[in-house]
């Protein structure tokens, strides 16, 4: 009876533990398999920017989105490697007005795009 009982509980925490994976996923969203970080600075000043909408694009279309801190700094994850990130100013004058830019993935290194300001 040991054996079966033991066997039906070996069975229980297989199923249990193999489960966990997909109810976080289903939960908190998949993880995800790569991170580039950067700043966006003004391109007079080289202050950084806060408020920049940064978008990984992928063959035209959009990937992941983040937005730069108070001091510029950003963290975009993403899947897959991008073809080109996309920096645009999205919160209006709060921040200063800025014109959106778009440079191409760099292989390795973190990011540094200066944005120029709107006339």
């Amino acid at each position: 009876m040991k054996k079966v009982v033991r066997s039906v509980a070996r069975f229980l925490l297989w199923i249990v533990t193999g489960a966990v994976p997909f109810v976080i996923a289903a939960c908190y969203g998949v993880m995800y398999s790569f991170s580039r970080s950067g700043r966006v600075v003004d391109a007079v000043t080289h202050q950084g920017i806060e408020g920049i909408q940064v978008t990984c694009r992928i063959g035209g279309m959009s990937g992941s989105v983040t937005s730069s801190w108070t001091d510029g700094n950003f963290l975009l994850d993403y899947d897959q490697p991008c073809d080109e990130v996309q920096f645009v100013d999205v919160d209006g004058a709060a921040n200063g007005s800025y014109q959106a830019t778009t440079v191409p993935f760099p292989a390795s290194g973190d990011l540094l795009v200066e944005m120029t300001p709107e006339p």
